[in-house]
């Protein structure tokens, strides 16, 4: 059985925020960031399932109740280098009991959940790890740069995970730097993002140019965005926008690796932003 390790169980609830990936009826990626928390923790402290609650009109559950394949990212708040994502499968089950979620809405705002009506029906949905990537081998720099609430969403130093989807139907995360597109065409809303040539967004976009990104504020968690669109990949063969966005997010002149593997910039043409 798969788990996530226990020296990163820890990001499996508060104060962390999931970004949540669905798969929409055409193929594309959905993603969201949400709540969750631990389901079953093993002896040695992994864990083998989370757990989150939704309301069962929002797209997220309409996708899962179709396609139960899911994967979540999270970051760690102290450390963004920290990273972990989870792939699995959602198991849905229908409740007008929310005790679950005041618990939950407690570790998160310290008070029960405030949106909840009487007697209404949601999902209280499981979500069986089956597959776990982590990264935890880079510390933050000593004075991380902390974005100012209410700042731009779609500029360093915020985190994105971008969502795609893998040749069987899989969605994956990953969790990014990115800034505004500065080609001379983009759109309000465009993004840009360096990534290593053969990296498994590279891949899955090279087959399904669909992609969604969410990003949410560091100083205001409860804000956040999503960008639904195409991406278009750019062949570049170095590093330089990689090395213009690390003095945004390392506080180094240029990303510290000896090894320039060949890159390409992920150029995201947003068709639709929420909210």
């Amino acid at each position: 059985m798969t788990s996530v390790p226990s020296e990163f169980a820890d990001l499996c609830g508060a104060p962390h925020f999931a970004h949540l990936v669905t798969v929409n009826r055409d193929g594309s990626p959905q993603t969201s960031p949400i709540w969750i928390a631990a389901d079953d923790v093993e002896s040695d402290g992994s864990v083998s399932s989370i757990w989150f609650s939704t309301g069962k009109g929002y797209r997220k559950s309409l996708n899962m109740a179709r396609e139960p394949r899911v994967s979540l990212t999270i970051h760690d708040n102290a450390n963004p280098y920290r990273t972990l994502e989870i792939v699995g499968t959602a198991a849905m089950e229908s409740t007008t009991v929310w005790d679950d979620t005041d618990a939950m809405s407690q570790t998160y705002i310290g008070r029960d959940y405030p949106y909840k009506t009487e007697n209404r029906e949601g999902y209280r949905v499981t979500v069986s790890v089956e597959r776990v990537v982590t990264h935890g081998e880079f510390d933050a720099p000593p004075s991380l740069p902390l974005p100012e609430a209410g700042g731009d969403l779609l500029n360093p130093p915020h985190f994105a995970h971008v969502a795609t989807v893998s040749r069987d139907g899989q969605p994956r995360s990953s969790v990014v730097w990115h800034r505004r597109s500065t080609a001379s065409d983009a759109g309000a809303d465009d993004i840009e993002l360096w990534t290593g040539a053969e990296t498994l967004k590279t891949l899955h976009l090279r087959r399904n140019p669909a992609v969604a990104v969410s990003i949410h504020d560091e100083a205001d968690p409860y804000r956040y965005v999503e960008l639904r669109g195409q991406a278009e990949i750019v062949e570049v063969g170095d590093h330089g926008l990689l090395d213009e966005l690390t003095p945004q997010y390392w506080q180094l002149d240029r990303y510290p690796s000896e090894e320039r593997m060949s890159g390409v910039i992920i150029r995201v043409k947003t068709e639709r932003r929420l909210p």
